[in-house]
């Protein structure tokens, strides 16, 4: 037996090959978050096209993951796993040497194209490399790429723009997708080609449904808040066509002789609760990836290199602990363990609640590492559960479907965690504000109080003028903290809410068909 041929009966090999561009993929959805600025002043942009950039590869991603199970049938996991590294490689060189914003946007959805279905390859293919006893593993190393990877991003983003020049979060990819390539060409088993009596044809009116869907909901998630949402008539008219599309899609699917995706999958129990309660954990994770910057750049005054410092050690106990838990998971309940992990989760982020304006780095850094952890323990077994009573030919769809869910909800999630925090602060300070009144002898000495001591190098009218601006800072700090606590309070409850549906899924395997 050659090396090679040892190599590719390793699972432990082939989990690297199939997860190296898995990350690629996923960092670079984060990576350009930090680097949007400088994007924007290189091109003379402002923030809003230049953020363009970031949404246009979400779009595309969200677009392509429901063809996975086509093109994975009609192609073969390998040669379109191939294909979609090779795609995603080219929009990385055309992003790099793009002339102008709008042929970046361009390169950034020929890039989206190619990274959409590399995740729920890698799903589908680590789910049929390991053996049955083995599932918490490979939802394991999958872990590693879904969670750790979007963290990590940021980081590594920053670090090459701030040493290099935002070029190299794209440059870097070239080599690593072309070694990617080499390895996945010569390691990874040949699969066999499913051509069956559902799959003769591309789906186009599928296809366009749920393009237009996903396309629409992303432009409104994106620029809704900059808009005022549902005030402004194109808000709501791209509203309705997405839910439309959305239900056009599903209606569609169901009744169309060669669908683009068996979105029957769905009647396997334990997978539509499964995706439902891992949205969950998706939902809690990225909720606070964005709201813990905010709090500690907006509230505290740090800067943006701090800030991701805070944030960093959670993607590095997200990393070690996906690992830990996938050799946990051989011997704990999987509902118990996801049931652990929830619970951990509802402490952390109860303990962000509990933050002020003086807190310190690491009354910051230690919750998020506590929350990171419990989501290790929650996401291993609980992707393991989702995919447990699906038969093996059914793994491509489902993992297409399980990553479409988890975005359109963590889209959704993201976007209403920053509406959440502008609309409560208003509702705070609606509230607060009848406290600034005259016949409130608390704000009469501590305007006299701040009046005396601006005094001392103003004159009286200045000195009054600033402190009744001084008192009305505080009042607008206040009142974003008050809508911060509210926040984090809702993703503790709602990790506490959501455990008895963990209870609804099997543990036991139904005999799949081949």
């Amino acid at each position: 037996m050659t090396l090679i041929e040892k190599l590719k009966q390793n699972p432990y090999i082939i989990a690297v090959v199939i997860l190296l561009p898995s990350i690629l993929a996923l960092v670079a959805s984060s990576a350009t978050n930090v680097c949007q600025p400088n994007i924007a002043g290189y091109f003379g942009a402002t923030q809003y096209e230049a953020n363009t950039v970031i949404t246009s590869y979400i779009i595309a991603n969200g677009i392509m993951l429901p063809t996975t199970g086509w093109f994975a049938k009609n192609l073969g996991k390998k040669n379109f796993f191939l294909l979609c590294i090779t795609v995603f490689c080219i929009g990385a060189f055309l992003c790099v040497i793009a002339p102008n914003l709008p042929s970046l946007i361009l390169a950034r959805l020929v890039q989206g194209v190619g990274g959409g279905c590399i995740l729920p390859l890698c799903q589908a293919m680590l789910i049929e490399v390991f053996p049955e006893e083995q599932k918490g593993l490979a939802m394991a190393l999958y872990g590693v790429a879904a969670m750790f990877s979007p963290l990590a991003g940021p980081f590594f983003g920053g670090y090459l723009t701030d040493n290099y020049s935002w070029q190299w979060v794209f440059i870097i990819n070239i080599p690593l997708c072309i070694l990617s390539i080499f390895l996945v060409k010569i390691l990874l088993p040949d699969d066999i080609v499913i051509r069956d009596k559902y799959n003769k044809k591309f789906d186009i009116m599928g296809f366009a449904g749920i393009a237009v869907a996903m396309g629409c909901l992303q432009i409104v998630l994106d620029k809704g808040q900059q808009f005022n949402w549902f005030d402004t008539p194109w808000i709501c008219w791209l509203t309705g066509i997405s839910i439309f599309s959305f239900v056009f899609f599903y209606v569609w699917e169901l009744e169309y002789k060669y669908p683009l995706i068996d979105i029957r999958v769905f009647k396997d129990k334990n997978f539509l609760f499964g995706t439902s309660v891992s949205s969950v954990v998706n939902i809690i994770l990225y909720s606070t990836l964005l709201l813990v910057p905010l709090f500690s750049q907006g509230l505290i005054g740090y800067s943006p290199s701090a800030s991701g410092f805070a944030m960093l050690p959670r993607a590095i106990v997200c990393l070690f602990g996906l690992l830990l838990m996938g050799e946990i998971a051989k011997y704990v309940e999987h509902k118990l363990l996801t049931t652990i992990g929830f619970l951990i989760m509802a402490g952390a982020v109860f303990s962000l609640s509990c933050l002020n304006t003086t807190a310190s780095i690491e009354s910051i850094i230690i919750p998020n590492m506590v929350l990171c952890f419990g989501v290790s323990v929650a996401f291993v077994p609980i992707t393991a559960l989702s995919f447990m009573t699906l038969p093996k030919n059914k793994t491509a769809d489902a993992a297409g479907l399980h990553a479409l869910f988890k975005n359109i909800v963590t889209a959704m999630a993201t976007s209403i965690s920053s509406t959440f925090i502008a609309r409560a602060s208003q509702v705070y300070q609606n509230n607060l504000v009848g406290h600034l009144a005259f016949h409130n002898p608390v704000y009469r000495l501590k305007l006299a109080a701040l009046q005396h001591k601006f005094a001392t190098y103003y004159p009286s009218i200045v000195a009054a003028k600033k402190a009744n601006g001084a008192i009305y800072k505080e009042l607008l700090l206040q009142s974003k903290l008050g809508a911060f606590y509210d926040a984090f309070l809702i993703l503790a409850f709602l990790a506490v809410i959501i455990i008895p549906l963990i209870y609804i899924l099997k543990n036991k395997t139904k005999k799949a068909s081949a």
